[in-house]
């Protein structure tokens, strides 16, 4: 029976002190909410759409780069987040799709 979890990389009882579902999902919200931030200023920019567009595509880009370093899923998602999000916020505030 001991070696039942010998494989298992979180045996039953013990939790890696990195892996709390609250803490990751901070990752997603602090995306999130830079992404909120950063959208509102440039929306009173002189062509903000544009500057607005290149934001979302590098931190979609760093997002992706730090979930292949950290092997995080929680990246992955928050990446994933920011351009579903960013991209209907650039079609709303652009004018909608022509």
């Amino acid at each position: 029976m001991a070696d039942d979890y010998m494989w298992d990389p979180d045996p039953p009882g013990e939790q890696r002190p990195g892996n709390k579902p609250g803490v990751n999902m901070k990752i997603v919200a602090y995306n999130l909410l830079t992404l909120v931030s950063y959208t509102i200023l440039l929306k009173f920019v002189d062509e903000g759409e544009i500057y607005d567009a290149l934001l979302i595509a590098g931190q979609l880009f760093a997002c992706l780069i730090i979930a292949i370093v950290q092997r995080s899923g929680y990246w992955v998602l928050s990446g994933l987040l920011v351009l579903v999000i960013g991209f209907s916020t650039c079609v709303l505030l652009g004018g909608g799709i022509r």
